[in-house]
């Protein structure tokens, strides 16, 4: 039977360690926790929860600390976690099952933000084989022989570590840091410089952070060795033109990403938006039809899935209805009311539908249904009060 240890790599994490490492003892052979400087408890914490404790002294670098944690190791397959990561109960009596198999692939799992709800997809099993290490002090990439299967499994692991503004920040402020000190020893890397483009877009040093998204671009190899970042980077070019208010431009990225990989649903939801941004409703209705049917299809997300879902529902139900193509916007809003009926917008949306098509008593019935949802919403209140002509 094929044995599971469970690798953690802290620093003061006694406060978080009942909610990680805790719930996940009993469906481990192991768990190994090393720990990088606590001065909180947290080694005595993890012994006491049934961990094996080593001590590393940090060396500004994770994927160090990641791999001295695969040293101490003893299981047949790792799964790796962080002092502030949780599995829930039942994904964690799936784990010792997932791995009763050969040793010929990487399992995959869902990371969740807490609270926000953005996901990406990580590796987070493998087998323990000494070819299989991470790389990078920050943003660690596990490397490994290229011939293992890729499976995602329905795992789902939690993590609160960006839960408040100062907390994305400082961590902001460290991977900076550590990004920039490996940059110096690698500058021909693109995963540095794409992680650096990243950072700068969501800081919003729009140059900053074209400058080093066209050095990832400009890679020969980038899209053989990196398929998903190849694609997600020509998406950051079309953000990062639309950001700078080049409309045109960003247009023009978004139609060559969606010809160029026709499958990634993520483009073309940013393209249906751009598009109902600049009164094109036939192409932004054509695009987020696409994007539906397809899904995301992106190995991470910045906020959650459903969410942009329903964004796309409630735009193309939009565009449909400005088009005069009321019963297919009708069809739309009948899907959004069926999978977010709790949604106010949806029954906002539903409401300037019947009121185009004339149909007053609906249209008040789903301003009800949106008032009741959300009594202070402005905007289903102004449109009630046209309609009843106090405007």
């Amino acid at each position: 039977m094929q044995t599971l240890s469970l690798c953690m790599i802290v620093k003061n994490e006694a406060g978080n360690l009942e909610r990680s490492l805790a719930p996940l003892i009993p469906f481990v052979d192991e768990a190994v926790v090393v720990d990088t400087g606590s001065d909180d408890g947290t080694p005595e914490l993890a012994a006491s929860l049934g961990a094996r404790v080593h001590q590393f002294a940090w060396g500004h670098d994770f994927s160090a600390a990641r791999n001295f944690s695969l040293e101490k190791a003893a299981g047949d397959w790792i799964i790796w976690l962080d002092g502030d990561n949780r599995v829930p109960e039942e994904d964690g009596a799936l784990l010792k099952s997932l791995v009763q198999r050969p040793q010929d692939a990487i399992l995959w799992a869902t990371e969740v933000l807490e609270p926000g709800g953005g996901r990406l997809l990580q590796k987070r099993f493998f087998p323990r084989r000494p070819e299989i290490r991470f790389r990078y002090r920050v943003h660690e990439q596990l490397v490994h022989p290229p011939d293992l299967a890729q499976v995602i499994t329905p795992v789902r692991i939690f993590h609160w570590g960006y839960e408040t503004r100062e907390l994305r920040q400082a961590k902001a402020r460290r991977n900076l840091t550590y990004l920039l000190a490996e940059l110096q020893e690698r500058p021909e890397d693109f995963y540095l410089r794409y992680h650096l483009t990243r950072h700068h877009f969501y800081a919003g040093e729009l140059e900053e952070a074209w400058g080093q998204l066209q050095m990832v671009l400009a890679t020969p190899w980038l899209e053989n060795q990196n398929p998903e970042i190849a694609r997600h980077a020509r998406l950051l070019a079309a953000l990062l033109l639309d950001r700078a208010d080049d409309l045109s431009g960003a247009l023009r990225q978004f139609r060559e990403v969606v010809e160029r990989y026709p499958d990634y649903g993520l483009a073309w939801y940013h393209l249906g938006q751009t598009c109902f941004r600049r009164n094109d409703f036939d192409t932004a209705a054509l695009a987020l039809a696409r994007f539906l049917e397809l899904g995301c299809g992106h190995f991470f997300l910045d906020q959650p899935e459903e969410k942009l879902t329903l964004t796309a529902l409630l735009t193309r139900a939009q565009a449909l209805r400005r088009l005069e193509r009321f019963p297919e916007a009708g069809e739309v809003l009948k899907d959004a009311q069926r999978r977010y009926h709790q949604e106010p917008g949806v029954w906002l949306e539903t409401a300037a539908l019947a009121r185009a098509c004339e149909d007053e008593r609906a249209a008040r019935r789903a301003l009800g249904a949106c008032l009741n949802l959300r009594p202070g919403f402005r905007r289903a209140r102004m449109l009630l009060a046209e309609m009843d002509g106090r405007v």
